[in-house]
């Protein structure tokens, strides 16, 4: 794995695991490269990527923001990146995620129970 996929990966594990939330700050450059062990370089790199996606907020002079992740805004990146690869494979590989997404959405419906019902509803009312 290149060393700038693993960043982002880090990154990536941060937001998913709620340490870092969407508005949230990112800590310093050199602070959050010592705390995930990357070069600054890396991180610069994992940062650039992340915010191509709308994912991260790059503000000049002020610092680097998780995004609202808001659904709208990080399908921006993927309908750009749909625009240049409008070939059947892309096509086929959105067609089996709509069926599969609803039908795993389901059985996690029919499975949940109410302490997960709970800390789901905690996640998304923070």
């Amino acid at each position: 794995m290149a060393v700038t996929d693993e960043a982002i990966g880090k990154i990536k594990e941060m937001i998913v695991s709620g340490a870092l939330r969407p508005g949230d700050r990112l800590p310093k450059e050199a602070d959050l490269a010592a705390e995930l062990g990357l070069s600054r370089n890396s991180l610069r790199e994992a940062v650039k990527a992340l915010s191509l996606l709308n994912i991260l907020d790059v503000r000049q002079g002020d610092g680097t923001y998780v995004s609202s992740l808001d659904p709208p805004l990080l399908l921006e990146a993927v309908s750009f990146v749909l625009d240049f690869h409008q070939d059947d494979q892309a096509l086929q590989a959105l067609k089996v995620r709509g069926i599969l997404e609803p039908a795993a959405t389901a059985l996690a419906a029919e499975r949940i129970d109410e302490e997960e019902i709970r800390e789901l509803g905690a996640l998304l009312d923070p």
